[in-house]
């Protein structure tokens, strides 16, 4: 099995709950295949029945058949990129992993952002329960939202960005590194396409996760009962089987996005950094993929 497909393989056996806390040592993930009884069962492989060129103008690209765990077509997928709020997919992943989603989080103080940076507008002191704001990191990709998170786990934003980098390097993720828990330029940040299939597929085997990303718009509030409206930020939600993932944009990184998409039960996903136009040319490679591949 590829790496991913092994990662997601694990993923899958530890998320079990809400925020399951995974342990991502050698000897752990050897314990948990060998104690848990794998019905084996055929896996339809996907073949491809034409040979017409990957459609992918990014800098880096990649199509993905995450039931197989077989990659569709590449682009420069292990090229070190930055990945601007596409990083917000490893802050969840912390904050999956270290806390439960009724804690109470106050919010400290946060960086200062820009007029244009995406956010919900927190106050320091105001209360929210973890799950708000997580909603709010993935859906809106709040940068307030994402803040407040990483200070309430580690005190910092630089401290929680070590934490990152130490859960990055446990799940193998070898072109990535993380200045912040937002995404926003001002770091030595970076990470690659394969790399982000692979957040992106550790995280997917959440049913939260799956059902946060999936959201089109919903309102949140804080524990004084403030109500924020929040709306995605992927634009083809819903769109050519589009059921979620996660968006990014700064002008040092380019339009970013991943894809999870799904058709007559086979599901893909996809990833572009530096994209010319990461919403069209994510619909062209999903078509892609469902017409020149079949699965049998």
């Amino acid at each position: 099995m590829n790496p991913i497909g092994y990662l997601a393989l694990v993923a899958t056996l530890v998320f079990t709950n809400f925020f399951a806390k995974v342990d991502s040592s050698p000897n752990t993930k050897l314990n948990i295949a060998r104690q848990t009884d794998i019905k084996l069962t055929y896996t339809p492989q996907p073949i491809n029945i034409a040979s017409n060129k990957f459609p992918a103008g990014a800098s880096s690209a990649l199509s993905y058949d995450i039931n197989s765990g077989l990659l569709l077509a590449e682009k420069n997928i292990d090229q070190r990129r930055p990945i601007a709020s596409i990083n917000k997919l490893m802050t969840a992943l912390v904050i999956m992993q270290s806390h439960k989603p009724n804690e109470i989080v106050k919010v400290g103080k946060l960086p200062e952002l820009g007029p244009y940076d995406q956010k919900i507008g927190t106050s320091e002191g105001e209360e929210f329960e973890l799950s708000e704001l997580l909603r709010a990191t993935l859906i809106q990709s709040a940068n307030d939202a994402a803040n407040a998170l990483a200070v309430y786990d580690s005190g910092s934003i630089e401290k929680f960005a070590q934490k990152m980098n130490t859960q990055a390097e446990s799940w193998g993720l070898k072109n990535s590194k993380f200045a912040n828990a937002s995404g926003l330029e001002g770091g030595d940040d970076y990470s690659s396409a394969r790399d982000v299939l692979t957040m992106g597929m550790i995280l997917y085997h959440s049913p939260v996760f799956r059902d946060i990303i999936s959201t089109g718009s919903q309102s949140i509030y804080n524990q004084a009962g403030k109500k924020y409206q929040i709306s995605t930020t992927n634009k083809i939600l819903g769109q050519n089987g589009v059921v979620g993932m996660k968006t990014g944009y700064t002008l040092k990184a380019g339009e970013c996005l991943i894809t999870i998409a799904s058709r007559n039960g086979h599901s893909i996903a996809t990833v572009v950094l530096d994209s010319p136009d990461r919403f069209q040319e994510s619909k062209n490679m999903i078509d892609w993929s469902f017409s020149k591949y079949i699965w049998q």
